[in-house]
C-alpha cells in the first residue's frame, strides 16, 4: 500500500547520539526527525572545523616563512587527494583501537577511549559519562570530513587572497600596518567576496558527505531512512523524503551564502 501512513506508526529501531531523545516505539516520523538532527549537527560541527584549519592552512601557503608553505601545500596536496571515505574509515579504525575507559583517567578533564570521546568524565566500571559525550562514529566523521574539507578551503583561501590587486598589500605596508592588520582590515573582507561562492560549495559539499556515516554505523538521517526502508517497504515515500530532505537543506544553505554574500557586498558599498 501506497502513502504516509507509516509515519504514524511504531519503529522498532532506535537512534542513538541524536539531540532529540529516540527510543523503539516512538514514531517512523520521529525517527526522521532524529536523523536529521544528527545530519544537521554533523554538518554544522564539521563546517566550523573544516573552516578554522582551511583558514589557517591557507594562511600558511602565503606565509613567509618557506617551511610554513612547504607544510601548508603539502597538507593540501596529500589531504585532497585522499577520498573522503578512506579518511573516516581510518579515523574509525585508528579510534576504536584507543585502550578502553579506566578508572585511572577519570580525574583528567578529557578522556580518549575505545567508547567515545569524553569531557570531565566520570568512570563507573563499564560506564562512562561525561558533560560532553562525542562516540567513535561521530569522531571519525568529524575529523575525516573536516581535513578533507579543510584542504579544499585553503585552497580558497589562498586564491582569494592570491586574486586580489598586489597594490593594495604594498599601500598597507607603505602605511605601516601590520600583516596582520592588512590581512583583517584590507585583505581579508575582499578576499571574502572573491571566495564565497565557491565556499558555499564546500559546505554543501560537507552535508552531501554526511551521508557516508552510513559506512561506520552512524545514524544519520540516509542511515535512518534505509532502516526505516527495511522495517516499512514503502521505498518510493521514503526515497522522495530523502530527496526532499538534501535538496531543501541544499538549497536553504546555499540561500543563506547568497544572502551573506549580498549584505558583505551591500557593507563594502557604503
Amino acid at each position: 500500500h501506497t502513502g504516509f501512513d507509516f509515519l504514524g506508526k511504531p519503529a522498532t529501531t532506535p537512534v542513538f547520539n541524536s539531540p532529540l531523545e529516540f527510543q523503539a516505539g516512538d514514531t517512523f516520523a520521529k525517527a526522521f526527525l532524529a536523523g536529521a538532527l544528527n545530519t544537521l549537527k554533523l554538518t554544522a560541527a564539521a563546517i566550523a572545523l573544516s573552516t578554522a584549519l582551511g583558514l589557517l592552512v591557507g594562511l600558511g601557503s602565503l606565509a613567509q616563512n618557506p617551511l610554513a608553505r612547504a607544510l601548508a601545500k603539502g597538507y593540501v596536496e596529500v589531504m585532497r587527494n585522499i577520498p573522503v571515505l578512506l579518511h573516516i574509515t581510518f579515523w574509525y579504525g585508528l579510534l576504536l583501537e584507543l585502550p578502553p575507559a579506566s578508572s585511572d583517567g577519570a580525574s583528567s578533564l578529557v578522556l580518549a577511549s575505545n567508547r567515545g570521546i569524553f569531557l570531565l568524565p566520570t568512570v563507573d566500571g563499564l560506564s562512562v559519562q561525561g558533560v560532553v559525550s562525542i562516540s567513535p562514529e561521530f569522531s571519525a566523521l568529524l575529523i575525516g570530513i573536516s581535513l578533507y574539507t579543510a584542504a579544499f578551503i585553503a585552497e580558497i583561501v589562498r586564491a582569494s587572497i592570491g586574486a586580489l590587486a598586489r597594490g593594495q598589500l604594498e599601500a598597507a605596508s607603505a602605511l605601516g600596518l601590520s600583516r596582520t592588520t592588512t590581512l583583517r582590515r584590507v585583505l581579508g573582507p575582499q578576499a571574502l567576496r572573491v571566495g564565497l561562492p565557491a565556499l558555499a560549495s564546500e559546505y554543501i559539499g560537507v552535508f552531501k558527505n554526511s551521508t557516508l556515516a552510513v559506512a561506520i554505523g552512524f545514524q544519520d538521517f540516509m542511515a535512518v531512512s534505509e532502516t526505516m526502508l527495511t522495517d516499512t517497504g514503502q521505498a518510493v515515500e521514503i526515497m522522495a523524503i530523502v530527496v526532499l530532505f538534501y535538496v531543501c537543506v541544499s538549497l536553504i544553505v546555499s540561500a543563506a551564502m547568497h544572502a551573506f554574500e549580498e549584505r558583505h557586498r551591500r557593507w563594502e558599498a557604503s
